[in-house]
């Protein structure tokens, strides 16, 4: 009975090792394959990622284009204004500084003029005083 038992014990761990071995084959296989799904998926991700940054780089581009003929578009639509609203301010502020001069000078000249009466005001005071010691003051009463 051994001997039938161990023809039968020896096919059956040739068997278990066949079979161990096919599973680990099989096993095998499913990693290499799952290994290379993951990487085919990561590199189209990748592909897509890159495809990503190039668009939004160009898109940035175009932005940048867009902003810098809106700026010059702006400049050159209001520098002539700003331009000639500086003009305008120089030429008030000339205004404004020959009016100041005027006054200025004017100011000087009343200035000169109020010296002039009260030296006159005090000469005729002067006048008065020694002419009422002269004749004497009135008064009526």
């Amino acid at each position: 009975m051994q001997d039938i038992q161990q023809p039968h014990t020896s096919k059956l761990e040739q068997e278990s090792a066949t079979s161990a071995k096919n599973h680990l084959s099989l096993v095998t296989v499913i990693i290499s394959l799952y290994i290379q799904n993951i990487t085919d998926l990561t590199n189209e991700l990748l592909q897509n990622y890159k495809q990503d940054i190039d668009q939004l780089k160009q898109e940035l581009h175009l932005m940048k284009q867009r902003i810098t003929n809106n700026n010059e578009e702006i400049k050159n639509t209001t520098q002539p204004t700003l331009d000639a609203m500086l003009r305008d301010l120089r030429q008030a502020i000339n205004t404004q500084k020959d009016e100041n001069s005027k006054l200025q000078s004017q100011l000087t000249e009343l200035k000169k003029e109020k010296s002039q009466i009260q030296q006159l005001i005090l000469a005729a005071t002067q006048k008065m005083v020694a002419l009422e010691q002269q004749v004497g003051n009135y008064t009526s009463s």
